[in-house]
C-alpha cells in the first residue's frame, strides 16, 4: 500500500493552488483530476473581490474583503491568509516566467470583448491598462472570421466611458487566413502566434494597419504558452503596446495559467492523475483513510494522511441537486439548503442581489475543515477549498479565483 501525505481531489485553481502549497512544506502530493476545472472557461485573471451586496463595486479588493459577511470563505480563512495566498501566487507566476501585476489595494478595470470594464485585482502582463490610459489615440485590432469579439462595439462603448471619453479610436482588421469556412475562435489565432511562420504573418499584416506608436486593444491571442514571448516580439517589430482583453471561452488567459501551474507541480515532484473520477471514500474512526476512483478497467485506491476536496461545486460534479437537497458525494458531508427548490434562485431577470443556490455549499472552520450543522468538525484530515465552500456568489461578487487560491492555499497550510 503507498501512502501519500496529501491527495487533492480537482484539478481547477483551488485544487492546483493547494497541491502547490503542500508541496511547498515538502508533503508528498498526489492530484486526481478529472478535467482541467474553469480556468479555461472563466478566464487567467484573479478576481478577489469586485461588487458589495446590492451590485456596489467594491472600491478597492482590500475594501471588499472588510464587509464580507460572517458565512463568507474569506472571513473563515482570514486576511492574513489571503495576503499570504495572493503573495504566494506572484511568487510562483514570477518563478515561472510568467508574472502577474496587480495588488489587493488597487482594483483594476480591464476591457472586456464587447467594449466595458471588468474589475479585478491580479492580471497577466498582456492586460496590463497603463499605456492605454495615457493614450491619446487607440486602435482596436479585430481578425476576420473571429467570434466574440467585436472591435467597432468596443470603441463605440468605450466613448461612453468617461474615463475614455477624450480619446480617439480608429477600427482596423486584418486576415489570418484561418477561416477555411468555419468561425475562427481566440484560440486558433493563438496557435497561429505561437509559430514562427504565423508571427512572421501577423507582423507583415499589422504593419499595414497600425501605426508605430500605437496602443492596440486585442482579443486574447499573444500565444497560448505562459511567456510574454508573442507579446514582445511583436512590440519590438511594431513599435506599439497591445492590451489583451477579457473574453468569453475559450479562455487563452486561463489556459496559460493552467499550464504554467501544471508544469510548477511536475517539476517539483507532485504526481498528476488525469481523467479521475473519485466515486466514493474509505472513512475509519472519523478520519479518511482513502479514497476510490473508478475507471473503465478498474477501481483504483488512493491512500493518504490528509485529503484536499476542490473539485468545482455545482459546476465541476463536488456538489449535487437532487430533489429537495444537495448532496456532496465522495464524502456524504452534509450541505443545508431548502427543500423548496423556488427558494434556491432569485428570478429577477437583472437582479443586484446574489444568487442563493450559488450560495449553497460546504461549512468550514477556519482550517477549512468540514463542519456539522452544530459546528463539530466532521472529519479531522479532510479539507475543502474552492467552489464546494457555502456563503459566496463567485459570479455575482466577482470573487471565484481569488478564493481558489486563498481557500486552496489554507487547506494546505492547515494539514
Amino acid at each position: 500500500m503507498r501512502e501519500y501525505d496529501i491527495v487533492v481531489i480537482g484539478g481547477g485553481l483551488a485544487g492546483l493552488m493547494a497541491a502547490a502549497a503542500a508541496t511547498k512544506r515538502g508533503k508528498k502530493v498526489t492530484l486526481l483530476s478529472l478535467g482541467s476545472g474553469t480556468l479555461t472557461i472563466g478566464g487567467g485573471i484573479v478576481d478577489v473581490m469586485g461588487y458589495l451586496e446590492g451590485g456596489i463595486p467594491a472600491a478597492t479588493p482590500n475594501a471588499g474583503l472588510l464587509q464580507v459577511g460572517a458565512e463568507h470563505p474569506y472571513k473563515k480563512i482570514g486576511r492574513p491568509a489571503i495576503e499570504e495566498s495572493i503573495r504566494f501566487f506572484k511568487e510562483i507566476c514570477e518563478q515561472e516566467g510568467y508574472s502577474y501585476i496587480g495588488n489587493l489595494d488597487k482594483t483594476q478595470w480591464i476591457p472586456t470583448a464587447a467594449g466595458t470594464l471588468k474589475p479585478t485585482c491580479l492580471v497577466p502582463r498582456t492586460m496590463d491598462t497603463t499605456e492605454l490610459k495615457k493614450a491619446d489615440k487607440v486602435t482596436v485590432l479585430g481578425f476576420d472570421a473571429l467570434k466574440d469579439f467585436y472591435p467597432s462595439l468596443i470603441a463605440k462603448n468605450f466613448k461612453k466611458i468617461p474615463a475614455f471619453a477624450q480619446k480617439e479610436y480608429e477600427v482596423v482588421m486584418i486576415d489570418p487566413k484561418l477561416s477555411e469556412g468555419r468561425d475562427v475562435t481566440a484560440l486558433d489565432v493563438a496557435r497561429w502566434l505561437d509559430t514562427e511562420e504565423g508571427l512572421a504573418s501577423c507582423i507583415e499584416k499589422m504593419r499595414n494597419v497600425i501605426d508605430s506608436g500605437s496602443v492596440v486593444i486585442i482579443p486574447p491571442i499573444l500565444g497560448t504558452r505562459p511567456n510574454y514571448a508573442v507579446k514582445e516580439k511583436l512590440e519590438k517589430a511594431l513599435g506599439c503596446h497591445f492590451v489583451e482583453t477579457a473574453s468569453v471561452p475559450p479562455s487563452i488567459t486561463g489556459l496559460r495559467l493552467r499550464t504554467m501551474l501544471v508544469r510548477y507541480l511536475k517539476n517539483n515532484g507532485v504526481r498528476i492523475v488525469e481523467q479521475a473520477i473519485v466515486a466514493k471514500s474509505i472513512v475509519e474512526d472519523g478520519k479518511c483513510v482513502a479514497v476510490i476512483t473508478e475507471g473503465v478497467d478498474r477501481e483504483r485506491t488512493y491512500y493518504a494522511k490528509s485529503f484536499i476536496l476542490a473539485n468545482g461545486g455545482f459546476y465541476g460534479g463536488g456538489l449535487l441537486a437532487e430533489p429537495g437537497k444537495v448532496i456532496e458525494p465522495i464524502f456524504n458531508l452534509p450541505v443545508e439548503a431548502p427543500t423548496d427548490h423556488e427558494l434556491w434562485a432569485n428570478y429577477s431577470l437583472f437582479s443586484s442581489e446574489a444568487q442563493p443556490f450559488a450560495k449553497l455549499g460546504l461549512d468550514v472552520d477556519e482550517k477549512m475543515r468540514p463542519l456539522d450543522a452544530n459546528g463539530k468538525v466532521l472529519l479531522n484530515n479532510v479539507f475543502v477549498a474552492g467552489r464546494n465552500l457555502r456563503g459566496y456568489d463567485f459570479s455575482f461578487e466577482k470573487s471565484g479565483n481569488g478564493v481558489a487560491i486563498a481557500s486552496g492555499y489554507q487547506a494546505a497550510m492547515s494539514v
